[in-house]
């Protein structure tokens, strides 16, 4: 028994020895620098104790930030978990009765493109004056309705969510379907020939089966609407007048744009926490679903 213990330790070491460096180290240091007046410029710090969490709370730029990603995290889960279910339903639900590795596979490719690219080509589609968005307007005749979609400070972040439901549903697509996948084809053929119609073994079939798969879906929705970054400083760097800053790219503004580290480590140790208390509401609304 000591033997198979020693010899899952040795597997189990490497993992472990990763996480410690590159995820809980950071995490604890990230936590100690918080608590100080930091700068790039010099090397000495002043010990502050909670300052930095105090001047969040007199910062409306914060308040900005966890609004646009509240905002951000509902869009995503909308598509990302609602629409991305549904058409994982439709691609496995035998309606589609050619073309379905090609449909999964115009779904995907998104997810693997770059986001820089992804970013020039939707600041092309969103451009105001020779934009594919406002000339598809002009020509419906809908002129009325064109902007300047990335200038404006109420369409940029919507404009900027869309672009990354366009990237990323097909992902959480591609993990739904492989979960629909793993469930028994004899329950489903059963199931039809009791007479059950499609959204009849979709609702009480393969959502009941694939429910933990759904969680984690949520779970990695979440995580990536709290941490976003990458898409905004692409498309707007915050912009314009900080009405498309999210927690994550107010942080790095801080610690690179106003030299304040200690505050940027503040508002990880923010992005952390916020994330965390989500993923583990979820995960305790899942364990209550089961019981």
């Amino acid at each position: 028994m000591k033997g198979k213990n020693a010899k899952i330790l040795l597997f189990l070491v490497p993992s472990i020895l990763l996480l410690t460096v590159f995820v809980y180290y950071p995490v604890i240091c990230n936590i100690g620098y918080s608590f100080f007046n930091m700068s790039s410029f010099s090397t000495s710090k002043q010990f502050i104790g909670l300052g930095n969490y105090k001047s969040m709370l007199n910062d409306i730029v914060i308040r900005t930030a966890i609004k646009n990603n509240l905002i951000y995290m509902f869009w995503s889960l909308v598509f990302q978990v609602g629409v991305a279910l549904l058409i994982a339903l439709v691609l496995e639900s035998g309606i589609i009765k050619r073309g379905k590795t090609f449909f999964r596979s115009l779904f995907f490719i998104p997810s693997i493109i770059s986001i820089t690219v992804v970013g020039a080509l939707f600041t092309f589609i969103y451009q105001p004056d020779i934009g594919l968005l406002n000339s598809f307007l002009r020509t419906l005749g809908l002129g009325s309705l064109t902007h300047g979609w990335l200038g404006n400070s109420k369409t940029a972040l919507y404009a900027i969510i869309a672009m990354s439901q366009w990237q990323y549903t097909g992902y959480t697509t591609m993990l739904l379907i492989v979960a629909i996948q793993r469930i028994s084809g004899s329950i489903l053929e059963s199931a039809k020939l009791d007479g059950c119609s499609f959204w009849q073994q979709a609702r009480y079939i393969i959502i009941p089966n694939i429910k933990d798969s759904i969680s984690i879906v949520i779970i990695i929705t979440i995580n990536w609407a709290m941490q976003v970054f990458n898409e905004i400083q692409v498309m707007t760097a915050g912009g314009p007048g900080n009405s498309t800053q999210t927690l994550g790219n107010y942080m790095y503004t801080a610690a690179w744009s106003y030299d304040k580290f200690g505050y940027a480590s503040a508002i990880g140790n923010l992005i952390l926490v916020i994330t965390v208390i989500l993923s583990y509401i979820q995960l305790k609304k899942n364990s209550f679903v089961d019981n």
